[in-house]
């Protein structure tokens, strides 16, 4: 018998389930003939076995997987996984583990989505009501034809389908917003394309970033304006479901939830591309973000420039600072940047001063060192370095030179001294340089290493020392007895370790006494 044939949007889980309700046989029988396991499980959107399925449809496992599962929509946004996904042969738990749903922080909890007003048409229209394949879409909660809410349905336990296991049309259907539907029909047109789309090279944190930015979500140094972005998002998907899920951001402040999608860099859940792509494209304005800026960017050049030309006309530092609304700290660092001269007090850092601070800094004098030296405070050392143009870096130079310089001389300074020792042992000993070097100076510090040493086997036990041992004790018992004892009676005076059975091969001495003794018992017998 084969699967019942396709009806307009059914899943491939929905075509098991009738067939378990036409075949006449029992469900473990029924699964060990499609899928070649009778206590398989089913999943219903992502159904493994296509091959053996394939058997049972007028269909090829490109349109069953196509078509009647939600796989394209996880290679789509997996691209990485994308060829085991699309593997026909693929079991469950190979399938659940391409398409990462373990690892994702949002999951949802696994269950059959339904619209009773669907349902209600398609008793009508085919005599049966099944599970449509777009309602299974992780996160959708509403039906886009109908304007209502999905029930959902729990599954059978172990493999997930039954006999009697489809859509209730007799449950009372209740509306859902215009939000929740537009969502609906942007996440089946979607899927839609996706199924008609062989493979995508573009990466969608560009496109994201890229689409922030053309609606001012990005600052003039390229960082998300996430505030705005999290309160944004929070808000609509507030509106697609009417029970919380942890597949939605979980606060107005859930910074996590969008950072890895605009990154790149980890595997994240199709839901969360889908949500965001909606809200890019459907819902986000440019409002939104300038209300939420404060200052503007611009706003901080118009403070420099407002401040310069203060400061040029003569004012202090406290009327410069009263009158921009800014702490004289920030005055004096606008004044240092573009060598604007002060009315300062007490009058002690003069340029002559600067220049003397920036000589011992470029030496790599510390900056507890320069400050005693010069009797002014560590802050006003440190200003001084961080507006001179280039001291910064230059200092940042000079401190790892002379970090690997001693940590060279550390490594080389043991190696000289221990030629013998190992790997382990510099390691051990000179732990902070050994790591430090193999970070950032790794040939070097092969080159000075001693050779890698290959581990041997040392023995616990001295069994030359034991086979002495023992001969003296068997020689003793076989002088005192004058008959011929057996091995295990041998062994059990010995302790029962089983020394004289198991390790003879260690015991050359011992094992000629015994035989020679054996052989001497065997000859007076024959006498």
């Amino acid at each position: 018998m084969w699967l019942p044939q396709v009806l307009p949007d059914e899943s491939l889980f929905s075509r098991i389930c009738r067939y378990l309700a036409l075949s006449g046989t029992s469900r473990n029988q029924s699964l060990l003939r499609l899928l070649g396991d009778g206590r398989a499980a089913v999943h219903p959107y992502l159904t493994a076995h296509l091959a053996n399925l394939s058997r049972f449809t007028e269909e090829s496992t490109g349109s069953l997987l196509r078509y009647q599962t939600l796989r394209p929509l996880f290679a789509y946004y997996l691209p990485r996984y994308s060829t085991g996904i699309n593997d026909d042969f693929a079991s469950s738990n190979d399938l659940i583990r391409a398409c990462q749903l373990s690892t994702f922080r949002e999951r949802e909890h696994l269950v059959a989505k339904y619209c009773p007003e669907c349902a209600q048409e398609d008793m009508r229209n085919y005599g049966v009501a099944y599970w449509h394949c777009t309602h299974q879409i992780p996160g959708l909660w509403a039906c886009s034809k109908h304007n209502t809410w999905l029930v959902q349905s729990e599954l059978p336990s172990r493999s997930h389908t039954d006999s009697h296991f489809l859509p209730n049309p007799s449950v009372q259907s209740e509306s859902c917003g215009s939000l929740a539907m537009k969502f609906a029909e942007y996440t089946e047109l979607k899927l839609n394309v996706i199924r008609n789309e062989r493979s995508r090279k573009e990466v969608f944190s560009d496109l994201y970033r890229r689409e922030l930015k053309g609606k001012g979500g990005l600052t003039n140094a390229g960082r998300v304006k996430r505030k705005a972005l999290a309160l944004g998002v929070f808000e609509v998907s507030a509106q697609l479901s009417p029970r919380p899920s942890y597949l939605y951001p979980r606060s107005r402040t859930d910074f996590r939830y969008f950072s890895s999608l605009l990154l790149g860099q980890y595997p994240q859940h199709p839901f969360k591309h889908l949500l965001l792509e909606f809200y890019l494209s459907q819902c986000l304005s440019d409002k939104i973000f300038h209300n939420n800026v404060s200052p503007p960017p611009s706003k901080e050049l118009e403070y420099e420039e407002c401040c310069c030309e203060l400061l040029k006309s003569g004012l202090s530092m406290a009327a410069v600072s009263r009158e921009i609304g800014k702490s004289r700290c920030y005055v004096k660092t606008i004044a240092l940047k573009f060598k604007i001269p002060v009315n300062l007090k007490p009058k002690k850092i003069t340029d002559r001063l600067k220049e003397s601070i920036a000589r011992l800094a470029y030496k790599g004098f510390h900056r507890n060192v320069i400050a005693k030296r010069f009797g002014v405070s560590v802050g006003s050392i440190e200003l001084i370095i961080s507006t001179t143009y280039g001291l910064v870096e230059w200092r940042r130079k000079c401190k790892r030179e002379s970090l690997k310089r001693r940590y060279k001389y550390s490594i080389f300074k043991f190696v000289k001294v221990y030629p013998n020792s190992c790997r382990q042992e510099v390691k051990k000993h000179c732990e902070a340089a050994f790591y430090w070097l193999y970070q950032h100076d790794p040939e070097w510090l092969e080159l000075v290493l001693p050779i890698p040493q290959r581990a041997y086997h040392i023995d616990r036990v001295d069994w030359v020392a034991r086979d002495k041992e023992i001969f003296q004790k068997v020689s003793e018992w076989i002088f005192e007895n004058g008959r011929a004892l057996t091995y295990a009676e041998l062994d059990r005076r010995l302790g029962g370790h089983g020394w004289l059975t198991s390790k003879q091969h260690k015991l050359p001495i011992t094992m000629k006494l015994l035989r020679t003794h054996r052989q001497q018992n065997e000859s007076h017998e024959d006498e």
